[in-house]
């Protein structure tokens, strides 16, 4: 591709030089960090951190002691270290499809919930699964909620990660935290075997935390206009397909580092500010291209999403292809997310086919720009274009 430096990237990394500063001076004074504003915001005693949201998974499925081999249900649309976690953890796991929500689907759980020992739900784009319905149908089985995508979404009233066993957040998502996991347990019956894994943790050298902190602001710093356009993209479509950069079946188990849970504890007294401003700009694009064929994301009864993705759908896999690279030649970066999760599924993981929906999503969805950090004219202007990409015809190709 031709270099853009305006282009608009597709996900919104706000790792700044303030929080590089921050957690650089958390390393090195090795300053601790409260954990109060955790426990009011979200109302849970029993918290924990690891280095990854991946490796939080892992241990939650540790310390349930299931034997060797058992099956934990997860959905197909994700992305696959959810499924190394499973592997990590000695077990299998079962794939369960999605709904028009993309999340997991209780019909197709009613149908595989013999066959499991242990359930993860993952409320994708920060989308509320039924959880009242999926514990219906699975009232004795763990359910570990994954809110990798879903920090301050709320299911009737509460917030996202109380109301399963356990839940996961990962810390450099939406919150740019630079890295880490953070585990609620919400069951008490739990917290002592979980509590004993956490605790055998290692911790980072001083030396891998400086490193670690370095690549992170890099990571940020490239992500944000000019250097995206100009340098990160086309140098990331240069190895794309020569790098496999899903496949982390091995990985490190460790505490988080120092200075990614003070930038995260940082964070969260004004993130819910954050959010709302995120919610208002995906309202605006639900009513720009309310009138187009586009499948827009809506929201389910008794949730509130904060959108921390924007996904749209269209007819086929040739048209989703062509809409991304329209907007890209146009100077708006877009994501195929999880798009490749079944085919990769089904040649390493075990995948059967039996989830026809998530593979039907997974050929046509495609998420937008919806930062919090955009104007209303850069908003404005990817809704232009959207339409612009339909009255062009190629909607009907």
């Amino acid at each position: 591709m031709r270099p853009n430096i305006s282009l608009i990237p597709r996900f919104n990394i706000d790792y700044g030089f303030h929080d590089f500063l921050s957690g650089l001076s958390a390393t090195v004074l090795q300053k601790e960090s409260s954990f109060d504003i955790l426990r009011s915001e979200f109302r849970t005693p029993d918290i924990f951190f690891a280095n990854y949201s991946r490796t939080s998974i892992c241990l939650i499925l540790k310390s349930l002691g299931l034997p060797a081999g058992s099956r934990v249900g997860v959905p197909l649309y994700s992305c696959t270290v959810v499924f190394d976690a499973i592997i990590n953890a000695g077990l299998v796991p079962k794939f369960i499809d999605i709904n028009e929500n993309y999340t997991l689907d209780p019909e197709d759980l009613k149908l595989k919930v013999g066959d499991i020992d242990a359930l993860i739900v993952i409320h994708t784009f920060g989308r509320l699964a039924d959880l009242d319905e999926i514990k219906r149908i699975a009232p004795d089985i763990p359910i570990i909620e994954d809110c990798a995508h879903s920090i301050f979404s709320l299911y009737k009233g509460k917030q996202a990660g109380t109301i399963g066993d356990f839940s996961s957040f990962s810390l450099p998502k939406y919150l740019s935290a630079g890295g880490g996991g953070m585990v609620f347990v919400n069951n008490t019956s739990y917290v002592e075997n979980l509590s004993e894994c956490m605790d055998s943790l290692e911790h980072s050298s001083f030396t891998e935390e400086l490193k670690h902190l370095l690549i992170m602001y890099a990571r940020a710093f490239f992500y944000h206009r000019p250097w995206f356009g100009l340098l990160a993209l086309p140098i990331g479509l240069s190895v794309e397909g020569k790098v496999d950069l899903m496949d982390k079946t091995s990985f490190d188990i460790k505490s988080i580092n120092r200075s990614d849970l003070h930038v995260a504890v940082k964070k969260i007294r004004s993130f819910q500010n954050i959010v709302k401003i995120q919610r208002t700009n995906s309202l605006l694009l639900i009513k720009e291209l309310a009138d187009t064929p586009y499948a827009l994301p809506t929201e389910q009864e008794n949730t509130c999403c904060n959108y921390y993705l924007f996904p749209l759908q269209v007819a086929t896999e040739g048209m989703r292809d062509q809409v991304c690279d329209y907007l890209r030649e146009n100077g708006v970066d877009t994501s195929k997310l999880f798009s490749q999760t079944p085919e990769i599924a089904r040649a390493k993981y075990g995948y059967e086919g039996d989830c026809p929906h998530t593979e039907k999503v997974a050929d046509r969805i495609f998420t937008v720009p919806n930062h919090y950090t955009l104007k209303e004219k850069e908003l404005l202007k990817i809704a232009r274009l959207l339409k612009g990409f339909c009255s062009s015809g190629s909607m009907h190709v």
